[in-house]
């Protein structure tokens, strides 16, 4: 079931052999370059007077030098990282593959190359079509009431199938960590939840229309009738965008106080007495709680609402093209192509991969923990995990001396500020104990493993809510080892950083110390800083919902706060088009921190490392610490994708964070001389100094 992960992810006609010889070795792979955003004196212009324009001075060779992939809608160290990622797990997915049938049963060599098998072998797939789905749409169908909706909807919750209409769900309590809650979440939509904000969108704007395109399309490929096709396309658009027009908006699901008002039971059985929860509830196999979180508060009146007002027949016709659409990646291989032809609408690129390397995406919404050991096994060094336990714990130690030395907390904030900070859970790289997955039977059929997956998923869950909470390492899809991320979490109050982040050009050991602070160590601070943002500052350090702030203090901190909003509200993406610094003064405070974080770490490390504070290319180790910095977030991307990223997401555009954050900084004016009157000059009373 889907409801754990998305909360505390809030808190992927030839023969098989032929088609496992297209995936690309890891030995093959390029070597990186500064082409590929390895630190490089190359990448600047250094004819560029770094008052005038930092980010030009920091990376106005890569620009100049370097052209965004016509397949990539964005390009920068991150999508370079993730390509060749992408290549690296289908790498070691089809090497899988390839020993999947002498392999141990139940290993995870066997139980990867299984699934990679049966997902390539594109003929046997072909030629099902859609049957492999056919007892789900016929069990739509026979649906006639209500009542038998919601079992059809309960069941899709509790196995792989698509969460409709609503969720009901447990996860730990929010404010008490010990125990187990439920709540009530809306449910996903057919469009990928980064892309969700179009549903609010003009029904005639160029994203809605790609998005009914898609619909459409997809049911088209499906073996629908043209008619049929513009009509259910018509009708599941609308319900969508009836649907989400009650969640949170991006900027106010920020706030975890509009996510954690309860009601009873009967409360909420009351708020959509067409669902009926007792049946939800016995279907998926939880007991009854006392109390809903009403996570998404407004979603579950306008499900009400949506089924009181539309056809049942349009409601099962929605539901049917959402299975549909869930399962196309194993169905005919048809169906893919109209999301290649979807994304290159929203996005502005054709970003069609070959079909060994979309199992990377497949591997880690589904297969998490094997897909990662396999690759954890072939490609991750525990010489990498020691040096980042140690940067860890140096930057900790610079968060901590900071936040002694704070002026402008009270001793009681101070207090509980540093008990958060000598609580923080942290880990790298893989977990210490990987989750046993050989009892899920993968054989030949895609669609049989995917319900196979869902099922060990849910029978694992159950078994979780006979004890007290305990957090799976590495197990959100942002933070599987396979993930190109790191992640902050309020409830564990703690982050963990993944193998595949820690690797070149983002970090290597080879690097001199200003690049390896000011690039990874520089995203540890970042991750730390989260616990203090505008969200994590809202819990404890034992990961509970609790104010701990005095109410000076809290003002204060609202005031600094402000100070990235008003930043980030006036940079101009594209014409017209503004960052909302609502929705990313979390993002942008953890930046300020991390970077900041990193850079006196640094300081601090070259002090018992004298041998180290030295030149290298006639930089500074403080020059070279904010250039690897900026070039660190250099990137390219079409209009089409920034206005997504905008829209969407808390996190800024790239080449907005290459500078945004270093102007908050003292020691960056100092080294590169940046004075009052300087177009890179901010005003020390513009600077937030919260961390």
């Amino acid at each position: 079931m889907k409801v754990i992960n998305k909360i505390t992810t809030a808190l992927a006609g030839m023969c098989l052999a032929s088609s496992m010889a297209a995936g690309v070795r890891a030995s093959e792979l390029p070597p990186l370059t500064p082409d590929d955003l390895v630190f490089s004196v190359d990448n600047m212009d250094t004819s560029v007077d770094p008052a005038e324009d930092f980010y030009r001075y920091a990376s106005g060779g890569w620009i100049d030098r370097v052209d965004r992939p016509a397949d990539k809608p964005a390009h920068g160290i991150f999508y370079i990282m993730t390509d060749r990622l992408t290549k690296q797990v289908a790498a070691a997915a089809a090497e899988a593959g390839e020993m999947a049938a002498d392999a141990p049963k139940g290993s995870p060599t066997q139980i990867v190359g299984d699934f990679y098998n049966a997902f390539m072998d594109v003929d046997a797939i072909d030629a099902a079509g859609i049957e492999p789905i056919r007892d789900m749409l016929d069990e739509v169908d026979a649906v006639t009431d209500f009542r038998e909706l919601t079992r059809v909807v309960a069941a899709q919750a509790a196995s792989s199938g698509p969460a409709l209409f609503t969720m009901f769900g447990p996860s730990q309590d929010p404010t008490d960590g010990t125990k187990h809650a439920f709540f009530s979440l809306g449910q996903t939509f057919g469009i990928d939840r980064h892309f969700q904000e179009i549903l609010r969108g003009p029904v005639d704007g160029p994203e809605l229309t790609a998005y009914r395109t898609f619909i459409n399309d997809l049911l088209l490929a499906a073996g629908y009738e043209p008619d049929e096709a513009s009509r259910v396309a018509d009708l599941s658009l609308d319900i969508e965008r009836r649907l989400y027009s009650a969640f949170l908006t991006p900027a106010e699901a920020k706030d975890p106080s509009n996510k954690l008002n309860r009601k009873s039971f009967d409360e909420v059985k009351a708020i959509a007495p067409e669902v009926d929860v007792d049946l939800y509830l016995e279907t998926v196999g939880f007991e009854k709680p006392a109390f809903f979180y009403m996570w998404e508060p407004r979603a579950l009146a306008m499900v009400s609402e949506v089924w009181r007002t539309t056809p049942l027949d349009d409601l099962k016709d929605y539901v049917k093209f959402r299975l549909i659409q869930k399962y196309s990646p194993f169905l005919a291989s048809a169906l893919n192509d109209v999301s290649v032809d979807f994304f290159e609408a929203l996005l502005g690129a054709r970003n069609d991969l070959p079909r060994s390397e979309r199992i990377y995406k497949l591997m880690s919404k589904h297969l998490g923990h094997p897909a990662s050991q396999v690759y954890v096994e072939k490609f991750y060094s525990d010489e990498t995990k020691s040096e980042m336990l140690d940067m860890i714990e140096r930057i900790k130690a610079v968060f901590r001396q900071r936040i002694e030395n704070s002026d402008w907390l009270s001793d009681p904030t101070r207090v509980a500020a540093l008990e958060k900070v000598d609580k923080f859970y942290y880990k790298v790289g893989y977990p210490d104990t990987w989750i046993d997955y050989s009892g899920v039977e993968i054989g030949p059929d895609p669609v049989a493993n995917m319900i196979a997956l869902g099922a060990f998923g849910m029978e694992r869950q159950l078994d979780l809510l006979t004890r007290p909470p305990e957090h799976d390492e590495f197990n959100a899809e942002s933070t599987l080892p396979i993930a190109m991320n790191a992640a902050y979490s309020p409830l564990i109050n703690g982050f963990e950083v993944t193998a595949a982040i820690t690797q070149p050009p983002a970090y290597s050991s080879d690097m001199d110390a200003p690049l390896k602070f000011c690039r990874i160590g520089a995203v540890i601070g970042h991750e730390m800083t989260h616990g203090f943002d505008f969200t994590g500052r809202q819990y404890d350090g034992d990961g509970n919902f609790r104010n701990w702030w005095t109410e000076e203090d809290a003002e204060a901190f609202l005031v600094e706060a402000k100070k990235l909003i008003d930043q980030a509200n006036a940079y101009e993406v594209l014409p017209g088009v503004f960052i909302n610094g609502q929705l990313g003064v979390g993002e942008n405070m953890a930046d300020v921190g991390g970077i900041t974080l990193a850079y006196e770490a640094l300081m601090q490390y070259l002090e018992e490392h004298p041998e180290e504070n030295v030149e290298i290319d006639g930089m500074t180790p403080a020059e070279r610490c904010f250039v690897a910095w900026a070039q660190f977030w250099t990137m390219k991307a079409t209009d089409t994708y920034l206005k997504a990223i905008v829209i969407n997401d808390g996190h800024a555009p790239d080449f907005y964070r290459a500078v945004a954050a270093l102007q908050h900084v003292d020691a960056w004016y100092e080294t590169f001389d940046i004075k009052e009157g300087d177009p890179m000059w901010l005003p020390p009373e513009k600077r937030a100094a919260a961390w």
